[in-house]
C-alpha cells in the first residue's frame, strides 16, 4: 500500500485540465491502487489523479451510501468505481444543492449545486469502454472529481464556502468528503 501525497491549490497543477490516459499498463494498474489506497487513508470517497499531481483523466470513487464506505481498509471500502477518460454524456434536468469537501482544501465546505443523475461513458481499468449511470451522492462525487480533470475546484462554483464550526460536523460527516 502506498499512500499518496495529496496536493493543495497553491500547486498549479491542480487548476490545469489533465491529460487523456492512452496506457493502462502497469503503470497506471498501481497509481489506481495507489489512489485508492490514499482515498480511503483519507477517508475520501473520490481522488482525481490531479489530486495526487498526476496530470491523468483517472478518477477513484466510492458510493458514500453504499456497504462498506464507512471502513478504513481498502478492502472494505465499499463498491469502488475506477473510470479512466470520464465523460458525462448524460445529465438530469433536475439540480440538487448538497455539501461538499475536498481532500485537497482541507478545513473547508461549501454548498454546490449538482445534477441529481447523470451517465458517464469512460474506460475502465483495463481500457475497456464502459458507461456508468450514477444519482444521489454517487453522482455528486463523479461530478466533483470530473471537475478537478478539469481543473476546477468546488469552490469556483459553490453557491457558499465556510470554515465548519463544531455544529458543523454532522455535515462534515455527510459531505461528500473529497471529492
Amino acid at each position: 500500500m502506498t499512500v499518496l501525497q495529496i496536493i493543495q491549490p497553491d500547486n498549479p497543477l491542480l487548476r490545469r485540465p489533465a491529460a487523456r490516459v492512452h496506457d493502462f499498463g502497469q503503470q497506471l494498474q498501481t497509481l489506481i491502487d495507489d489512489m485508492r489506497d490514499t482515498m480511503v487513508e483519507a477517508r475520501g470517497v473520490g481522488l482525481a489523479g490531479p489530486q495526487v499531481a498526476r496530470s491523468l483523466r483517472i478518477i477513484v470513487a466510492r458510493d458514500p451510501e453504499g456497504e462498506g464506505s464507512e471502513e478504513t481498509s481498502a478492502e472494505d471500502a465499499g463498491k469502488l468505481y475506477v473510470v479512466a477518460n470520464p465523460q458525462i454524456i448524460r445529465r438530469s434536468d433536475e439540480m440538487v444543492s448538497g455539501i461538499e469537501g475536498c481532500l485537497s482544501l482541507p478545513g473547508l465546505l461549501g454548498n454546490v449545486d449538482r445534477h441529481e443523475s447523470i451517465e458517464i461513458a469512460g474506460q475502465d481499468r483495463d481500457g475497456q469502454p464502459m458507461r456508468l449511470p450514477a444519482s444521489g451522492r454517487l453522482a455528486r462525487v463523479i461530478q466533483h472529481e470530473i471537475d478537478h480533470l478539469d481543473g476546477i475546484l468546488y469552490i469556483d462554483i459553490a453557491t457558499s464556502v465556510w470554515r465548519p464550526t463544531d455544529e458543523d460536523e454532522a455535515a462534515i460527516a455527510g459531505a461528500a468528503k473529497s471529492q
